[in-house]
């Protein structure tokens, strides 16, 4: 791993729940509350996206962190809203910075260096967006570009923005439609195997918002996802065959 990169991991739920099968002593990482809280959803996906994202998150704080990675299940990892001071909102870990997400069967969690702040995204693409997809996420002077997938295009701004929310902490507390993405003039025509910083934030309103990085992230069809972070650093993908092999 380069220390100084944002590293991330996508994956989806049949290739986690093969792994568990071939190392079942991972299962024993989550802590007793992220368990309860998995039991708590009804259907069996949900329940393994649960597990899976929470234990991805583990693996990789381990990873960030340089332990060995049976020690995961000791990491401490708090939450605290910073709206109503709940424990919920953006997970934390002593001396490095994490972020997670998970949408239906996928799962992405992204690491950084305790001095970079995160966040990141993913969404399945649907048959179409919401009524009102445009008032509520669309800022004053965003439009779409011509030609392509018009839902495909919405949802890279929703999890853009959903990125850079979560890099801070604010959560949807801050309305999409407050912040608009930027692209930068040289972005490049595809998306490497890693990541791009392709795009910034423009948030006149929201101090710490505003000039946060994006870089869309190589993901299986039907997702999309992305990662913000203030700094430009370097990222990389990371396979979870690598992340086992430590």
């Amino acid at each position: 791993m380069t220390r100084a990169a944002i590293e991330y991991l996508i994956s989806d739920i049949t290739e986690i729940e093969r792994v568990l099968t071939d190392h079942p002593w991972l299962d024993s990482l989550l802590s007793a509350d992220e368990t309860s809280r998995a039991d708590r959803f009804r259907r069996p996906t949900d329940r393994a996206a649960f597990r899976g994202a929470h234990l991805l998150f583990r693996l990789m704080a381990a990873r960030r962190l340089g332990i060995d990675l049976r020690e995961a299940g000791d990491i401490e990892l708090t939450r605290r809203c910073r709206t109503c001071g709940g424990p919920h909102g953006k997970p934390e870990v002593p001396g490095a910075e994490l972020s997670l997400s998970r949408s239906n069967d996928a799962v992405v969690v992204a690491s950084a260096p305790e001095s970079s702040p995160i966040g990141v995204d993913i969404e399945q693409v649907p048959g179409d967006v919401f009524p009102g997809f445009d008032d509520y996420v669309l800022g004053p002077t965003e439009t779409l570009p011509a030609g392509g997938d018009p839902v495909r295009q919405r949802l890279d701004l929703w999890v853009c923005k959903e990125a850079a929310v979560k890099t801070t902490g604010h959560g949807l507390a801050v309305p999409p439609s407050d912040i608009e993405v930027t692209e930068v003039a040289d972005r490049p025509s595809g998306i490497s195997p890693g990541g791009d910083w392709t795009a910034t934030i423009t948030a006149p309103a929201h101090a710490e918002l505003n000039a946060l990085n994006l870089a869309r992230l190589s993901c299986p069809r039907p997702y999309v996802a992305a990662v913000s972070s203030a700094q430009r650093l370097r990222v990389e993908a990371v396979g979870l065959v690598e992340l086992l092999a430590r």
